[in-house]
């Protein structure tokens, strides 16, 4: 009989003098053991990714070493390090070859894949903070960094997703109302991959970790993506949350931002904002059994009730 592969990220031992020698010249701690983190995303055995993720262990504690780019790194130093948020506390970075390696503080627990309603309303808590802090009614400035330009690169990606919809009328109609919307919609530092094994529930707080995909864009694609992709049946991803877990956390995030929409409008934003999600994995052809398709059909036509 197959054994059956746990989906998830998990951790392997590794020994390696450069990534030894690369978290000591940042931490200033002799390490102590490395081991990289991977992925199981599929079922077999061999369907595993091994990212530039490591954990540092040292007699001073446990870090992460990430490869990455210089606007996560510019997120973490120079946005997410102003205020108090539940984010990885970072320590600093270096440059070897082509790319950018930042270190934080490892944060122990686990991820959020069986979801409670108390790490829901944490969950709002932390998400709510960092887009009330970074609240900015529009994008019609030039932007002035990385960070910034990340709304242009957003932009040019779903122009492009609309034309995997363009056959069909419901669908291209109400993803037109989408990306109307995003021309006006306030936007804030966002995660850009706000998915529940991109959260770690230490037992106290929920901490948003991975910034790779991060920056300025519409409030509302965080709050959807968080949603979009849990179900009761881990139908699409193995995450569990449940309707009323779901009208928690929108309650929670509507009730905690600081600068206030109205509701009608916020449920609308975060409606066209999982109509994008749903179509995401469509034109990713990443829909094997058609839950996305079925689920964003329903949703189009929804949308051009109202």
């Amino acid at each position: 009989m197959t054994k059956e592969m746990e989906l998830g990220n998990f951790q392997k031992s590794v020994d390696s003098d450069e990534i030894k020698t690369m978290a000591f010249e940042i931490i200033g701690e002799p390490v102590k053991a490395v081991s990289r983190i991977c992925e199981q995303w599929g079922e077999a055995e061999d369907e595993v990714r091994e990212y530039d993720v490591y954990v540092i262990e040292t007699d001073a504690g446990k870090y992460t070493l990430k490869k990455t780019g210089s606007k996560e790194a510019q997120i973490y130093a120079q946005y997410l390090s102003k205020g108090e948020f539940h984010v990885p506390q970072y320590v600093g970075m270096r440059q070897a070859e082509d790319a950018d390696w930042i270190c934080m503080k490892y944060v122990e627990g686990n991820d959020m894949r069986d979801m409670t309603d108390e790490t829901t309303e944490k969950a709002a808590e932390t998400l709510s903070k960092i887009q009330s802090y970074f609240w900015t009614p529009s994008m019609d400035k030039a932007p002035e960094n990385e960070v910034e330009q990340r709304f242009v690169e957003y932009w040019k990606r779903v122009l492009r997703r609309a034309s995997s919809v363009a056959d069909d009328p419901i669908l291209r109609k109400a993803y037109q109302m989408f990306l109307d919307r995003q021309l006006t919609c306030p936007c804030t530092m966002s995660n850009g991959d706000f998915l529940q094994w991109n959260v770690i529930y230490d037992g106290e707080n929920v901490v948003m970790i991975d910034w790779g995909f991060g920056g300025m864009m519409p409030y509302s694609l965080d709050i959807a993506r968080f949603l979009a992709h849990a179900t009761e049946t881990r139908s699409t991803f193995p995450f569990y949350m449940d309707d009323a877990q779901k009208e928690l956390f929108l309650d929670r995030m509507y009730e905690a931002l600081k600068t206030k929409i109205s509701r009608e409008q916020f449920n609308l934003d975060v409606k066209l904002a999982t109509l994008n999600e749903y179509i995401e994995f469509v034109e990713a052809e990443e829909d094997e059994d058609g839950w996305y398709l079925e689920h964003a059909q329903a949703l189009a036509e929804e949308l051009l009730n109202l």
